[in-house]
């Protein structure tokens, strides 16, 4: 009976390990996606945020390219959303344009920054 037990704990702990804790993102879309050899620089609401080509698909490339200024994107991820000096890079991801008129979306409010080059 114990090595039942003990079984059953070891293949429930091993799937739960094998599980990907995603997490939700929304970011606001300020200006055109620049393609970059190794990544995508998206223009954000909250800052810069790169996503990695290296795993991407055909579609996730065709959702980015057609995004437009203003559009916000849903980004799923396993990675935290750590900006450090307004940046933030994911490797591992999958990504959907929201309409505009979204609820969410639309809680996303774009102001207005100079920045000096």
């Amino acid at each position: 009976m114990k090595t039942k037990t003990a079984l059953l704990m070891l293949c429930l702990a091993l799937s739960l390990s094998a599980c990907k804790v995603l997490k939700t993102h929304i970011v606001k879309v300020t200006n055109s996606t620049e393609a970059q050899p190794h990544e995508v620089l998206l223009k954000t609401s909250k800052g810069y945020v790169y996503l990695s080509t290296q795993n991407m698909t055909d579609k996730q490339k065709h959702i980015l390219k057609n995004l437009r200024p203003f559009q916000c994107l849903e980004i799923r991820t396993p990675e935290q959303f750590a900006m450090q000096n307004r940046v933030v890079r994911f490797s591992d991801f999958k990504i959907r344009a929201l309409v505009e008129a979204d609820r969410e979306c639309r809680k996303i409010k774009v102001t207005t920054r100079v920045e000096i080059h």
